[in-house]
């Protein structure tokens, strides 16, 4: 078995509290289950030496009925504790996921993966706090105690039960390790389907567009099959590792029968004690037995929390508000000596990138896919931060700034723009609630959208889905890019600002670009020569994450 995850319960103030919690109704658990075991001997010996009197045996039955009650309220007193707090537990993991990717992008990571953990994998999170940490709790306090008080009435029965007590943790750690080694395949397998179908689900019409539907299917059907043998494996070690439990404690208990029964006919120890030390002994070995089904309960759960961790730990802290204020004002940004390779890459992304963009200057990034334009734009934006040189807004360090204040400097557009649903002057509005009508037209008109919103139905209100479906993607791309324009940043940062455009749009949105007043500092990574050409007052050329050499003349007019 496993002890406490010192990240899961570090999650939230609330895990805390139920740990101390536990602690206090694990003292008052094992009281009552002494109280109990007592009660039934002193009973039950009671009757068989012929006190059967209401008056001899009714004290200690009222006192017997009432520990249950007391037993039973513990018992409830657990489970709402611990659903109460794996509810909190849960809804903060999820807020400090989604908080952390929508701070740092997803960009290069498996949101397939992200929302199975975020979904079904924090969902799996309820046993462990609901049932598997009370059990721990438990299992610590109630042997301990139960031995100790088996040591003071029968010293030979403790000794019995002190030796046989660690078979329970020793055969829950073996087989415990294997299950958690499962448990993480499936989660694993878990991922790798969700991640696949949403995949799929994303390019149903590249799919459909090139008959690869029916593949596609055979790929589904075989990730699923994976996914059914490892929850298969899982579950076979959770029924053997049951039996193995019930044996070990089976035979601790026929031990101490064995020894009670033989003392008894001897005469070395009297009813009442015997009676409650064999009333005890399950109990002895219960709270363990009990831990260890519950940790093969919450393994995959615990699966989930270490890819979610790994995912957190991986991405920028989006409480950390330490960082200072950008300089005011439209400022030179340099890339200094920077260099970046992503995790699990042997390759860089960048090497020895140095270059400087003036204020107010319009520099136009070009390069082949896989040339590292797209992390000079994460660099830029903060998602990433420079494992080599830096990158310096004025004489800033990014890494010193606060990164909510930096984005809030910086209108970017993505290469894969997102439309939330609603109208399409709300979806440009993003950029700048505070807009008015004339102000976002304005901006539709630089990106070329104006033209095809005023002709449709509703025009600037004609609402459109979820991701912008309802528009082309040309247009959700021009759409995106008056978001852009409106912002009122003074670092302007495009990404392809021209992809899936016709040539008359690509000319359009270039002559508006270029015709832009020069208030504020444009950086575009482009393929497009002829929008770099018109655009830019200078042309970076990057080839295998670094400048080539000789490329960083004026633009060619």
């Amino acid at each position: 078995m496993r002890g406490v995850d010192p990240r899961l319960t570090a999650a939230t103030p609330a895990v805390r509290r139920f740990l101390a919690a536990c602690a206090l109704l694990a003292i008052a658990t094992a009281a009552t289950v002494i109280l109990q075991a007592t009660l039934i001997g002193d009973v039950i010996a009671r009757v068989f030496l012929g006190h059967r009197t209401l008056h001899a045996v009714g004290p200690p039955l009222a006192l017997l009925a009432a520990a249950a009650v007391l037993r039973g309220a513990l018992a409830w007193a657990f489970q709402a504790g611990g659903d109460m707090t794996a509810a909190a537990t849960t809804r903060a993991l999820r807020r400090r996921l989604v908080a952390a990717v929508l701070g740092a992008g997803a960009e290069g990571r498996s949101t397939g993966a992200i929302a199975t953990a975020a979904v079904d994998g924090i969902d799996a999170l309820d046993p462990y706090f609901s049932r598997y940490l009370p059990q721990l709790v438990l299992a610590a306090v109630v042997p301990l105690s139960i031995i100790a008080w088996v040591a003071f009435i029968d010293p030979e029965s403790a000794l019995i039960m002190a030796a046989t007590l660690p078979l329970i943790p020793i055969f829950g750690v073996l087989v415990g390790r294997e299950a958690g080694r499962r448990a993480r395949s499936r989660h694993a397998a878990l991922a790798q389907l969700g991640s696949h179908f949403l995949s799929v689900v994303q390019g149903l019409p590249t799919l459909r567009a090139y008959n690869r539907g029916t593949a596609q299917a055979g790929r589904i059907a075989e990730t699923s099959e994976g996914y059914r043998r490892e929850t298969m494996a899982t579950l076979r070690i959770a029924f053997l590792s049951a039996l193995v439990l019930e044996l070990a404690a089976t035979l601790g208990t026929a031990i101490v029968a064995v020894e009670i029964g033989i003392r008894l006919d001897d005469g070395g120890i009297a009813l009442a004690q015997a009676l409650t030390v064999l009333v005890l002994t399950p109990e002895l070995y219960l709270p363990l037995r009990a831990a260890a089904t519950q940790f093969h309960a919450s393994t995959d759960g615990m699966a989930a929390a270490e890819r979610i961790f790994a995912e957190l730990e991986a991405l920028p802290d989006p409480e950390a508000t330490t960082g200072a204020a950008p300089p005011a004002g439209m400022q030179a940004i340099s890339l200094v000596d920077v260099g970046f390779t992503y995790p699990g890459r042997t390759e860089p992304a960048l090497s020895d990138v140095d270059v400087t963009v003036t204020a107010g200057e319009r520099v136009a990034i070009v390069g082949p896919s896989g040339a590292g334009k797209t992390t000079v734009v994460r660099l830029l934006l903060g998602s990433e931060q420079a494992q080599v040189g830096r990158v310096l807004y004025g004489d800033s360090d990014l890494r010193s700034i606060d990164r909510d204040k930096w984005r809030a400097q910086v209108a970017w557009l993505p290469q894969r723009p997102h439309l939330p649903a609603g109208t399409i002057a709300d979806a440009i509005r993003l950029g700048r609630p505070d807009a008015t009508d004339a102000e976002v037209a304005a901006a539709a008109a630089t990106a070329a959208a104006d033209g095809f919103i005023r002709v449709l139905p509703a025009g600037y209100a004609t609402r459109v889905g979820d991701g912008g479906a309802g528009l082309s993607a040309g247009q959700l791309r021009r759409v995106a890019l008056a978001r852009a324009l409106l912002r009122d940043a003074p670092l302007l940062l495009l990404d392809e600002p021209t992809t899936n455009l016709d040539p008359d749009a690509c000319a359009e949105i270039a002559a508006s670009l270029a015709a832009m007043p020069r208030d504020r500092t444009l950086i575009v990574v482009t393929h497009d020569e002829q929008l770099a050409a018109r655009v830019a007052d200078r042309i970076v050329r990057m080839d295998a994450g670094r400048i080539r050499a000789g490329m960083l003349a004026g633009a060619p007019t």
